[in-house]
């Protein structure tokens, strides 16, 4: 069975030019390699679907690309690596369900290294996070397992996220005497000099700066997208508004307009709108006539119109596609 998936995968993977389907096609061959002990093989296509996800570069891509090469890992023992992986995959907005997936994976790498008390909060959010059958089957051996280890100590006290994740990018801060916002590296030494009147936290390798006006810069301190705009300011479905770019893609205001600007600060919408969600699946518009309608990633037309806010959240909701294969 596990060969003939591999065979089936290589077939498309010939035909396959889109990188967000190589990503998906070398992910499933990844496990399947895994599942027949080719590891270094299964290491490999790992690593380019991983490559090919970042490429792409959207939340809903990486995060299991992210998960499966840090299931590789794992069973090589480079937890390190490993428990990296695990946390980045957690990174962006992402559904619950598979949240929970990767926190139980991630306990697997704690109870191997005996940091069972990490390994439990790992455990307690995959429960609350999914009723996934696979998953729930999971936590009640790894508890087990925990609860048999522990007789000899629980272990190094729990790892923050940005521990676990080896401090990937840089933490704002105010300088008191001027209170301008700049960045600390991870030696709590600043890298990004205090030059600037507003600062947002880095999401995905790209913090929103304010001097005059808005632009984004990456985690050296280089500007990306120029100083142009009166706000960078992304709501999500849930409500919450992000002071900076969600899922690569960030809503920036100009003269009492919203648009939409991706990572190199292309225009994807002009700022023509009066508000913007970003949505995994899409972009809700509401152009100024209390109708809401959504665009995709390319800012083309994919919910017309003359829909409430509410509707057209509910449609992108059914239009996430995230891939939900084995880890």
């Amino acid at each position: 069975m596990l060969s003939a998936i591999g065979a089936e995968t290589d077939n498309r993977l010939n035909t396959a030019t889109d990188e967000a389907d190589r990503s998906r096609l070398l992910g499933v061959r990844s496990v399947a390699l895994r599942a027949l002990g080719e590891r270094d093989s299964a290491e490999a296509d790992a690593k380019s679907s991983l490559k090919h996800a970042e490429n792409v570069g959207t939340d809903l891509l990486l995060a299991p690309a992210r998960a499966r090469l840090a299931q590789t890992l794992r069973l090589r023992q480079d937890h390190t690596g490993a428990d990296r992986l695990y946390a980045l995959a957690e990174a962006g907005e992402l559904p619950r369900r598979f949240l929970g997936r990767v926190r139980a994976c991630a306990a697997l790498s704690c109870i191997a290294q005996r940091r069972l008390t990490e390994a439990l909060l790992h455990l307690e959010r995959a429960s609350e996070y999914t009723s996934d059958e696979t998953t729930t089957a999971s936590i009640a051996p790894a508890l087990e397992h925990v609860y048999r280890l522990a007789m000899e100590g629980f272990g190094p006290p729990p790892r923050s996220w940005e521990e676990r994740a080896q401090h990937p990018a840089p933490r704002r801060y105010q300088e008191p005497r001027s209170g301008k916002w700049g960045y600390l590296g991870s030696d709590r030494r600043p890298v990004i000099s205090p030059t600037f009147a507003e600062a947002g936290e880095f999401r995905g390798g790209i913090a929103a700066v304010r001097e005059r006006a808005w632009g984004a810069i990456d985690t050296s301190g280089n500007l990306l997208v120029p100083f142009l705009y009166d706000g960078v300011s992304t709501q999500v479905p849930d409500g919450r508004t992000v002071v900076g770019f969600v899922d690569g893609v960030a809503v920036i205001e100009l003269r009492g307009g919203k648009g939409l600007v991706d990572r190199a600060g292309t225009l994807i919408l002009p700022p023509h709108h009066r508000d913007i969600v970003v949505h995994p699946a899409g972009y809700a518009t509401d152009t100024g006539a209390a109708t809401w309608g959504a665009r995709d990633r390319n800012g083309e037309e994919i919910i017309p119109q003359r829909f409430s806010r509410a509707d057209v959240l509910r449609r992108l909701d059914t239009m996430v596609n995230i891939d939900e294969g084995p880890l």
